[in-house]
């Protein structure tokens, strides 16, 4: 889908008025185009290397989707105001419009939409200092338990939310894509997360919880979608969890032990609070009998930043020989061995800052996009996007992902493939399929990076 589109003015369906404004809008013309064109082919064979690339977007929304029955969710998303056109209308006031509109997939290799809605919002320009949360009811469809061969629920659906966004004063859009999984009773988006806001001095508020990430600053409560429930089972982990190892090399782990390093019962409360100081992830489950429940992470509190010297090191392993690894982490001055290091690969002070404000710049990334139940730079993922950039194309399908650098069907393209792991813990976690012939592209990356040149600076 081409991210301008043009005036939809031709076909007014119907009219919004607001403090004596009259905005057009044009939500069922919107709905039609956009219908057609999640019709007209699969996602999976769409290049999607947009979700990679959100420095080159405009629109930075978040989701989240909260499932009160097996058939009834509700869409809540975050907007960023400063991100929208605002315009002068009749009455002098600035006031931008936007559509927010889904559509819902069986998978990304689907073409058919089993079901869609759209809204429009209007935003004054003093009412956009701060991000403002829309919500919008989704009908899900509804699958027997038979069909779906998971003998522990009645029913529910799983797919894919295709969400566009569209400022309608800039004739700009953006899609985004969102697991949605209501085949189990106590899946991950049957618990509704807030966090105690204590921003202001004289303000409290509970805030809807977008990420599952925490500091230990950060309070927060947890509902589950059946009110009767009121306590919660929580297994706490706090493992190390290895570094991603080359994409031509042998990573076999062992399986993951389940049994909790510590466990306590959350009380469902409409003041009930809980922060947690120790760095980990925490399970909330109704029926501790099956893996499903949410999990909240606690990394360190500048994360997804890497600000400390200690976090540098840790995640500059890429780069370095074991020798340098362990010479850097043993050294009294971690900062003055890992300021050496980069210097000596920048060879002057202005390409070395270069250097670290790009090879940080993909941690930082690799943490937002790619952490699962360990910090996104450790994972496969991240680790190939931190060596080798951002793929040129992603294809997706409902358990895996392609990369491809380079152009798709050429022999000269380096194509890397992920699999999603069924992992009760997150749907973000997903491993490489390692093959030999990665080990010389792997090489030859690692020494333009050791030259003093950011590889595949795009």
């Amino acid at each position: 889908m081409k991210k301008f589109l043009p005036f939809l003015h031709s076909t007014p369906t119907r009219f919004l008025n607001l403090v004596g404004v009259t905005f057009l809008v044009v939500p069922l013309v919107f709905s039609v185009f956009l219908y057609s064109c999640y019709n007209s082919r699969d996602l999976s064979n769409r290049n999607l290397s947009d979700v990679y690339r959100k420095g080159e977007q405009l629109l930075h929304p978040e989701f989240v989707i909260f499932h009160s029955s097996d058939t009834t969710s509700t869409l809540y998303v975050k907007i960023n105001p400063k991100e929208l056109l605002f315009m002068r209308q009749p009455d002098d006031r600035f006031k931008a419009s936007f559509n927010i509109h889904y559509s819902l997939l069986e998978n990304y290799e689907s073409t058919t939409v089993l079901g869609e809605g759209v809204d429009t919002y209007v935003i004054d320009q003093e009412d956009s200092k701060t991000p403002n949360v829309y919500s919008l009811k989704v009908k899900l469809p509804y699958v027997q338990r038979e069909a779906l061969k998971t003998p522990q629920v009645a029913g529910g659906w799983q797919g894919i939310m295709a969400i566009n966004i569209a400022d309608n004063q800039k004739n700009y859009n953006e899609d985004f894509f969102v697991n949605v999984d209501n085949t189990g009773k106590q899946n991950r988006q049957s618990f509704f997360v807030e966090r105690k806001d204590n921003v202001a001095a004289n303000h409290r508020s509970d805030v809807l919880m977008f990420k599952n990430y925490l500091s230990e600053k950060d309070s927060v409560r947890i509902s589950y979608r059946d009110s009767t429930v009121k306590s919660l089972f929580v297994s706490c982990y706090f493992r190390n969890f290895p570094l991603a190892a080359p994409p031509h090399s042998f990573d076999i782990h062992d399986d993951f032990n389940y049994a909790p390093d510590s466990t306590f019962i959350y009380q469902v409360a409409s003041d009930n609070y809980i922060s947690f100081k120790r760095n980990g992830f925490y399970h909330f489950q109704v029926d501790t009998t099956e893996k499903d429940g949410v999990t909240l992470f606690r990394f360190a509190n500048t994360f997804p930043n890497v600000t400390s010297p200690e976090q540098m090191i840790e995640s500059v392993r890429y780069l370095t020989t074991k020798k340098e690894f362990e010479e850097m982490k043993q050294s009294g001055n971690k900062k003055s061995a890992m300021d050496k290091f980069w210097y000596d690969i920048g060879g002057n002070t202005e390409r070395t800052k270069l250097l670290i404000k790009k090879y940080y710049s993909r941690v930082q990334e690799a943490n937002r996009f790619f952490s699962s139940h360990t910090e996104g730079w450790r994972t496969d993922r991240g680790m190939v996007y931190i060596i080798f950039g951002k793929p040129n194309n992603v294809y997706k399908s409902a358990n895996a992902e392609s990369w491809i650098y380079g152009t798709p069907n050429n022999a000269l393209s380096l194509n890397f493939f992920f699999v999603r792991v069924n992992n009760p813990f997150t749907d973000n976690d997903y491993t490489l399929t390692r093959e030999p012939i990665y080990e010389g592209n792997w090489y030859r990356a690692v020494d333009v990076w050791r030259e003093g040149r950011a590889y595949n600076d795009n």
